[in-house]
């Protein structure tokens, strides 16, 4: 049977276990095998460039820790986490990120989507990200609901779900959205909070297991002639000072 390795780049054991009931049902319903990890250090949230820089040398790391075979890697962060193109220098099976499987996904469903991200941090970040997929065209908007990844899971359902359903309302009638697109791992599960405004809603961990089962299961693999060429082995034995002390010094 084909497995899928679901990887999520923070520590949030929570969050891990949202993304893990996800993966699983949607693998049980194509016919996969899923197995969802997260790394044990680094940040317990990504909330922005310097979080998934250092999230990624702990992902990439835990990911190649795993001793069983599998045929596909999802890097279950939404945006262009490093770890996924240093994953596809570093093994043969196809790696892709949920971003990327999220906007190929809503690609047939509408002329333009919008992504609902959490705090405002994330709308130039994905912006940017949309342009390097070569989305720009196609994007209606990236809006913000103001929430912090975490507050995901901390805060009531209810007002989780205020928020979400609030900014695609005015996605579809401000800025001409035909789908919406759930802009977070930690969003999964809650396109049914947006599902009242009457335009497709993609959840982004449905879509990244549907793509990687994909190409799993046609025996797809990562070129290797140049961009992704196999890394040259070294030795890394300590993680920088500049990063330990930037953390022991940030702002709570």
């Amino acid at each position: 049977m084909t497995s899928l390795l679901v990887v999520n780049p923070n520590t949030s054991a929570e969050m891990t276990e949202t993304i893990g009931v996800t993966a699983l049902e949607t693998g049980r319903r194509l016919g996969v095998e899923v197995r969802v990890i997260c790394p044990h250090t680094g940040p317990d949230s990504i909330e922005g460039s310097f979080d998934e820089v250092v999230s990624a040398y702990w992902t990439v790391d835990c990911v190649l820790q795993v001793p069983e075979q599998f045929d596909g890697v999802l890097v279950a962060c939404y945006g262009s986490h490093p770890a996924i193109a240093a994953l596809r220098e570093a093994i043969d099976v196809p790696v892709l990120g949920i971003m990327e499987a999220s906007l190929l996904y809503a690609l047939p469903l509408g002329a333009k989507f919008s992504i609902i991200t959490t705090s405002p941090r994330w709308q130039p970040l994905l912006e940017e990200s949309v342009r390097a997929l070569g989305h720009e065209a196609l994007c209606a908007s990236v809006r913000s609901t103001g929430l912090a990844v975490l507050d995901l899971e901390r805060l009531p359902p209810e007002q989780v779900r205020s928020r979400l359903l609030a900014e695609a309302m005015l996605a579809v009638e401000r800025d001409g959205a035909e789908v919406i697109v759930l802009g977070c791992a930690g969003m999964t599960g809650l396109h049914t909070a947006v599902s009242s405004i009457g335009v497709p809603v993609v959840d982004p961990v449905v879509a990244g297991v549907a793509l990687v089962a994909a190409l799993a299961q046609t025996g797809a693999r990562t070129s290797k002639h140049n961009r992704f060429r196999r890394v040259d082995r070294r030795a890394i034995e300590h993680l920088p000072p500049g990063i330990a002390r930037a953390y022991q010094h940030a702002r709570a």
